[in-house]
């Protein structure tokens, strides 16, 4: 952060002294905020992001090392270094605002080489600190998204391909007759685990993505019934191996301006967790409506459903929540992840309702081609 960048609050009872100090670091470039007394100090870094507090120490009703120790208390102003502006030069005085949290002092009457170079150390330490506090933020990041990623590839995606490879291998290997029920069964099972399997790729792909910034949002004039045909049609593949009812109402020549592809993601991880969540036998519906210049589609399957504990967690950032399906399908909690990210990067909201034992509804609201304001962002 540059000079100009930077926000000096100088607090002191004396108006002059303000003045001077003001004055003479307004030349370096800095941005000078003035509080005659810690009331007010306190008011301004309440409200604006402070670099470094130029404090004096003798001042009325409260002094400079007692409201150096307030404001140290809290989280959110303790790494605001503080330099003590004062006339005070008894080595006990300048220990007390160690001990309050000081970093430093700069001695009245004081020369304004000394003043210049006091304030630009502690303001660049101050901002390379905060540059370090970032990164490592990031790296944080970055880690928990590998971490994650070896997670799933260990624990999500390593069994379905055993399984696949067994299965494959019986074929292969000639252990069934072709015309066999076993043999069928087996093609049967191999199909949906390979999809599945594909399916938890491109979650796990789409998600690195957004995670790393190297997500691009391209969105385009689309028609919804179109948009819904493939992942309808995976959707129906699993649904009929459970015997459910699968049935969409969806307006012909309704529209949305949103990215294809991301949209296709949301609708096949709603869809896919539907199926998942619902007994053998159920139904599931998807509706699409135009309302007050808003799009809704609606997923509604009378399955599983989910209490009020779960709902809490299904959109939360810090936790990939999944359970087993109800024939024991397996998930890694990242597709609602997406779908909660890619409805809002194309100016939607997802919502849900619930109840346990009595099905799930999710929602989502897409403003209309005519008044979206998405941009094509890369």
């Amino acid at each position: 952060m540059s000079a100009e960048k930077s926000l000096i609050l100088v607090v002191d009872d004396n108006k002059e002294n303000l003045r001077v100090v003001s004055s003479l670091l307004k030349t370096k470039g800095y941005q000078i905020a003035l509080s005659l007394n810690a009331d007010n100090a306190y008011q301004v870094l309440e409200s604006h992001t402070v670099d470094l507090i130029l404090l004096d120490i003798m001042m009325p009703v409260e002094d400079g090392y007692s409201f150096c120790r307030r404001i140290k208390q809290e989280e959110r102003f303790r790494e605001i270094p503080v330099i003590f502006l004062t006339a005070l030069t008894e080595p006990q005085d300048l220990v007390t605002g160690f001990q309050a949290g000081g970093i430093d002092y700069i001695t009245k009457p004081f020369r304004k080489e000394e003043l210049f170079a006091r304030v630009k150390s502690h303001v660049d330490l101050s901002n390379a600190k905060r540059d370090i506090i970032r990164q490592a933020e990031v790296i944080k990041k970055i880690n928990q998204t590998r971490d994650l990623m070896y997670s799933i590839i260990s624990h999500d995606i390593r069994s379905p391909f055993a399984s696949i490879s067994m299965m494959v291998s019986m074929l292969a290997e000639g252990y069934l007759e072709a015309d066999s029920e076993e043999f069928q069964e087996i093609i049967i099972n191999l199909n949906r685990s390979t999809k599945e399997t594909y399916a938890l790729l491109e979650n796990l792909l789409q998600w690195t993505k957004t995670q790393t910034g190297n997500l691009e949002c391209h969105p385009k004039e689309v028609d919804l019934k179109s948009a819904l045909s493939e992942p309808l049609s995976i959707a129906q593949m699993r649904a009929d191996m459970k015997k459910i009812a699968l049935h969409e109402s969806i307006p012909e020549g309704l529209t949305l301006m949103i990215d294809g592809n991301m949209f296709g993601t949301v609708l096949r991880n709603l869809l896919s967790n539907a199926v998942k969540y619902t007994e053998e036998g159920g139904e599931i519906k998807i509706i699409a409506k135009d309302e007050n210049e808003r799009v809704l589609i609606e997923v509604i399957d009378n399955g599983i459903g989910m209490d009020q504990e779960q709902l809490q967690k299904l959109f939360r950032k810090d936790i990939f929540h999944t359970t087993t399906g109800t024939q024991n399908e397996k998930g890694s909690g990242l597709g609602l992840h997406l779908v909660k990210e890619f409805t809002e990067l194309n100016g939607g909201t997802v919502s849900v309702e619930s109840e346990l034992g009595k099905g799930s509804t999710f929602r989502l609201e897409f403003p209309n081609k005519q008044n979206t304001d998405i941009q094509e962002y890369q």
